[in-house]
């Protein structure tokens, strides 16, 4: 029987456009999974716009440089681009010392330095001009901070007050900054429960667990970074939103430098989803333990031939979700029983315990979801966040 996570699309291709020499070492500060868009709806249409999207660093640096990519895109003109702390000047991006670059179907830009120095957690916009009409596609979910979108003309220099905003934010795959030594990296892997692509850059809690721990190494004096590479809908073996986890590892998490250590809470859409009934009409495939398991080890070892270790968390309750069964609660309970005993893993957190509903282990915590029984809310995140032992980052 072929495995269903078989269908392998090859990562796109990484073309640096003869950037400059930087002095220093590169760290990726802020990460994005990019995925194919399904519909019109998640693509993002532009004719003559500037686009300007907002996130915040992990790290400090004293400049930045821009990962684009145009992995499942026809290709593109990219008029300008710059980046600028809010409310403060923009710089000016460059690709190869052009202001202006070409990017090719299937690729990701990396740009040269800009010099934008920047604080650990600070808040970073850049904004990119395109000239030509085009429908946007590699994109993710970013309902949280939403890509505001400008009348005709290049804005990358000055404010604007967007025309329309979309939920998707297209083309920014990370920013790297620029310091004297490299950081070492930990890479928060997973669904939407690590995603939360609603997340705000300013909530209060903080509402991406990801955040949460890299905000605690920092406080601790660590030297580690944290970046999330997760999508909303994934599954580990079988393609749900983007390209299935097993898919996707080499793009992101082996393809980051400085890469030290990847934290894994995925599964719960591969239980869900198995067997169950598509709007048109057709059934998914029966999810096989087997299966389930031979990805996670799939996982683990690509993470070991690369000298990165692998951790792994076990899959929250979702009892109550709209797609929990008596199945799937069985197959879950099994899936963390190997999770915890196996050795698989490098290390493992018992994840579920920190958030169950102590009145019913198979839910969440009642004050720690959003009403829906399967994802986290902000103080549900910051509880996961929290429960994960510093002393795993050596």
């Amino acid at each position: 029987m072929p495995h269903p996570w078989k269908f392998f699309a090859a990562a796109s291709a990484l073309l640096l456009v003869a950037a400059a020499p930087a002095k220093g070492e590169w760290t990726p500060a802020w990460s994005a999974s990019m995925w194919e868009a399904a519909n019109e709806k998640q693509k993002v249409a532009v004719d003559d716009a500037t686009l300007r999207f907002a996130v915040r660093v992990g790290a400090a640096g004293d400049g930045v440089r821009l990962r684009l990519s145009n992995e499942y895109g026809e290709p593109l003109l990219i008029g300008a681009v710059s980046v600028r702390k809010p409310g403060e000047k923009a710089v000016p991006v460059r690709f190869g010392g052009q202001a202006s670059v070409r990017a090719s179907a299937g690729t990701t830009l990396v740009s040269d330095a800009a010099e934008l120095r920047v604080g650990a957690f600070d808040v970073v916009e850049v904004s990119v001009y395109l000239p030509d009409a085009v429908k946007l596609n590699t994109v993710h979910g970013a309902g949280g901070a939403r890509t505001q979108i400008s009348a005709p003309g290049d804005f990358t220099r000055a404010g604007f007050v967007a025309v329309r905003t979309a939920d998707t934010r297209p083309l920014l795959a990370g920013v790297d900054v620029l310091g004297k030594a490299q950081r070492p990296v930990v890479v928060a892997f997973g669904d939407s429960i690590t995603d939360n692509p609603g997340c705000a850059n300013d909530a209060v809690p903080i509402c991406r667990w990801g955040d949460v721990l890299g905000r605690r190494l920092a406080r601790a004096g660590k030297p580690h970074v944290v970046v999330t590479q997760a999508i909303s809908g994934n599954r580990v073996i079988s393609r749900g939103s983007g390209p299935s986890a097993v898919e996707r590892f080499d793009r992101d998490v082996l393809g980051l430098p400085g890469v030290t250590h990847v934290v894994i809470l995925e599964g719960v859409n591969d239980i869900g989803g198995s067997g169950r009934r598509r709007p048109d009409g057709t059934a998914a495939p029966t999810l096989s333990y087997d299966h389930l398991i031979e990805g996670y080890r799939t996982l683990v070892a690509s993470a070991h031939r690369h000298g990165i270790k692998a951790i792994g968390m076990t899959i929250l309750p979702f009892e109550g979700a709209n797609y929990h069964t008596a199945a799937g609660e069985a197959m879950r309970q099994r899936v963390n029983d190997w999770i915890r005993t196996s050795g698989a893993f490098d290390a493992v957190i018992d994840m579920e315990k920190s958030v169950a509903d102590p009145a019913n282990p198979r839910r969440l915590d009642p004050a720690l979801h959003r009403g829906d029984y399967l994802h986290p809310n902000g103080h549900g995140q910051t509880r996961i966040g929290e429960a994960i032992p510093l002393d795993l980052f050596e």
